[in-house]
């Protein structure tokens, strides 16, 4: 396993935290935090966003998709506890902390910290949602006006924290921690330790899930990943239990991308059922690739 990934991406620390808990053995690239990443988007059909987790020549893109791919290769302990109702309550956290209080404190910390970050970092996350180049002016006036949507949700989490065990969902750390963990880390990792708040129950819960570690890993250079993909063969495409595209025959070209943000990847479709959605891809590079993403969040379009 090959984990793509930079230092201060949050979305790539839950991912670490998954490797770590499963006491798993995996290899790290570093790659760029903003365009160009010239050794990663032949790996991921175009796609650029952080991070991808490498296995041969297939691709897994979306922590959504990693942790589940995780979770199949390393059942215990489990990310979900046990039944269905424990998966959709870790999932139902996850998804707000990710997409309402992750989000605003993203659009926060890095916009009051925007004279840190270079232009080409600037233009790339405009590129990323589809909007013009903003003056770092603006940038640092809409993270004043982000604090407050952030600093309206710390009740919620510290209310999370509030239980009687040493996690959120009982004696063992979980997705749901590890998902939750991404805000505060974050928030000290770009805005410093003084933007956390003083919070005990805080403080111990950030500890316990720090310890949990990132697993037995060892650097790689890109261009050791690119060539393990192209002498390596993708896994077989297992039978779509539904296919979700009627309109868009398999084999099909296509791009797949988020339904939020413009970060396209194009091949061809072999797979899109109720979980996934696959596609094909091959460059000088890396030979044929399989490049996977999860169905929740994306949109599948023909080209041509």
């Amino acid at each position: 396993m090959i984990l793509h990934h930079y230092d201060f991406s949050n979305y790539s620390e839950k991912v670490r935290l998954v490797l770590g808990l499963k006491a798993a053995s995996w290899r790290s690239v570093i790659i760029p935090a903003y365009a160009p990443k010239p050794n990663y988007t032949p790996l991921t059909a175009g796609y650029r966003r952080t991070p991808a987790l490498q296995v041969g020549a297939d691709v897994f893109c979306d922590t959504q998709l990693i942790c589940d791919v995780l979770e199949q290769m390393y059942p215990t302990p489990s990310l979900f506890g046990t039944g269905d109702y424990a998966r959709a309550r870790a999932r139902a956290i996850a998804q707000w902390a990710e997409s309402s209080m992750m989000r605003a404190l993203a659009l926060f910390i890095t916009g009051i910290n925007a004279d840190k970050f270079p232009p080409a970092f600037h233009a790339d996350r405009a590129a990323l949602h589809n909007k013009p180049l903003p003056e770092v002016s603006r940038v640092k006036a809409a993270g004043e006006q982000y604090r407050k949507q952030f600093e309206a949700q710390w009740p919620t989490l510290f209310g999370l924290l509030d239980g009687p065990d040493a996690f959120i969902l009982g004696a063992t750390p979980g997705l749901v921690d590890f998902t939750v963990y991404e805000i505060p880390w974050f928030l000290r990792t770009i805005g410093g330790e003084h933007e956390l708040p003083e919070e005990p129950a805080l403080r111990r819960w950030m500890a316990a899930v720090a310890a949990v570690g990132h697993g037995d890993f060892s650097q790689i250079e890109a261009a050791e990943a690119l060539s393990i993909a192209k002498h390596s063969a993708p896994m077989p495409i297992a039978d779509s239990q539904c296919w979700t595209e009627p309109d868009i025959a398999p084999g099909t070209a296509v791009a797949v991308r988020p339904l939020d943000q413009h970060s396209p990847a194009e091949g061809v479709l072999l797979r899109a059922d109720a979980q996934r959605i696959t596609i094909a891809y091959e460059s000088p590079e890396t030979g044929l690739v399989h490049v996977h993403f999860p169905r929740l969040g994306y949109r599948v379009r023909a080209l041509g």
